[in-house]
């Protein structure tokens, strides 16, 4: 089955597995995350080999084209002269839930992004204000850890064990000189 990328096309939508799922444009809550995510990067990989992309088409297959909101990429080679997207696995990907694409990031897609290879996987809950992040450990995705960001006042009425519990910042295996804080992450994020 070949599915073509319609140039004409204005609408936003995903194929999973020769399944087309039309996607419902993003809260500006869903935007400010991205952004925030995207900058760290960007930051942190301006003069380096890697990039990172805000809701690139990325076409693993014929049956699997994804619009993940941030990933990163090592490999310029997957951008083809027609600009259109990524072509194959990017090397860290990034979705961000919302009700109506959350099931699928948390399975289908995931699972796909592993089948092809994606290193690091992210899943934010922004209503939580949690990161979920998984590493491809040989050929599967698991999970490594769940970071929640807490602000200072939320912090503050946390019993002492749930307090110690809390880490603030991570590191991502792509980058290990990189330290995510999870409060430039969740910045103006209410």
């Amino acid at each position: 089955m070949s599915l073509d990328y319609n140039d004409n096309d204005n609408q936003d939508y995903e194929i999973i597995n020769g399944q087309i799922y039309m996607m419902a444009r993003p809260t500006l809550k869903h935007n400010r995350i991205a952004f925030n995510i995207n900058k760290v990067f960007d930051r942190f990989l301006k003069g380096k080999i890697c990039e990172s992309h805000i809701e690139p088409d990325v076409f693993l297959d014929e049956i699997n084209n994804f619009i993940p909101d941030v990933v990163i990429l090592c490999d310029k080679s997957k951008i083809h002269d027609d600009d259109k997207g990524i072509y194959g696995a990017p090397d860290l990907v990034v979705e961000i839930l919302s009700p109506s694409t959350a099931k699928r990031d948390i399975a289908e897609k995931k699972d796909t992004y592993e089948k092809f290879g994606v290193k690091e996987y992210w899943l934010v809950r922004p209503e939580l204000k949690e990161i979920t992040v998984y590493h491809l450990k040989g050929c599967c995705l698991a999970v490594d850890n769940v970071y929640y960001y807490r602000t200072k006042a939320e912090y503050d009425n946390l019993k002492e064990q749930d307090q110690k519990a809390i880490i603030s910042k991570f590191k991502t295996t792509l980058f290990t000189e990189l330290e995510i804080d999870l409060e430039e992450v969740f910045e103006n994020i209410f």
